[in-house]
């Protein structure tokens, strides 16, 4: 039995909110929310398909021809988008979905790839200390499922998999990346455990769509920031949220 929690996240948003004259039991924020790395961010921006509309979680927009669906920059590693998914699920939001980069752990894999997410392999506190101390988090099987249908509507191509989510982002070894990619871990990132817990814990849908943009060998790191491969699936996963 877990202990009592004594925090509350939308008891400290209607006082953030307030000061801000928003009344939290007043506003409509969008069931779904895409959570966008930082220049997939600024590329989605850039579209002109959202206007900014609230201040929950960081800066949240919405679609203009659809205000059920939002995005925002996401939070970097599990602690910190466990924070954003709190407070964005507080305000009403009910399914996340993450838009990352990753590291391929399977020798197949190249820069540009996508993968969506089945859930992360657990390297991280966050899961433990919502009482989840598993060894692998799942991600919402109908949401996920729901993504790779989407995507091949579209002529994308995606693998469907799972992934291992670590909190160093700079220390892959080489024991660990064999073990992962034993484990069939298709990618390495840092935010699945962290968002999937909270969904979990609160009882909300998440999932992840991750474009490779490094590739881990048997014994060397090949980065994938030359060429065209990255953006164009930018392009094409913006494309199919837009």
């Amino acid at each position: 039995m877990m202990d009592k929690v004594l925090t509350d996240p939308r008891k400290l948003l209607a006082i953030d909110l307030k000061n801000k004259g928003i009344n939290i039991d007043e506003i409509c924020v969008p069931n779904r929310v895409y959570l966008l790395a930082d220049d997939i961010f600024d590329y989605m921006v850039s579209l002109d398909c959202g206007e900014y509309r609230f201040p929950i979680g960081g800066m949240l927009w919405v679609l203009k021809d659809n205000p059920m669906v939002g995005f925002i920059k996401s939070m970097m590693c599990s602690p910190a988008i466990a924070t954003q998914a709190e407070d964005l699920i507080a305000c009403g939001v009910k399914e996340l979905i993450h838009v990352g980069y990753a590291g391929g752990l399977q020798k197949n894999m190249n820069p540009g790839d996508i993968v969506i997410t089945e859930g992360a392999y657990n390297d991280t506190a966050v899961a433990r200390l919502y009482g989840f101390d598993y060894n692998f988090i799942e991600s919402s099987s109908e949401l996920s499922a729901e993504l790779v249908k989407t995507m091949k509507v579209h002529q994308i191509m995606v693998s469907c998999g799972k992934t291992w989510t670590t909190d160093a982002g700079y220390h892959e070894t080489v024991g660990q990346v064999l073990s992962y990619r034993n484990k069939a871990a298709l990618c390495v990132e840092m935010e699945g455990v962290g968002l999937f817990t909270i969904a979990k814990y609160r009882e909300c849908a998440a999932s992840a769509i991750y474009i490779i943009s490094d590739v881990f060998g048997d014994e060397e790191w090949l980065l994938g920031c030359s060429g065209e491969a990255i953006p164009n699936a930018v392009r094409a996963v913006l494309g199919v949220i837009a």
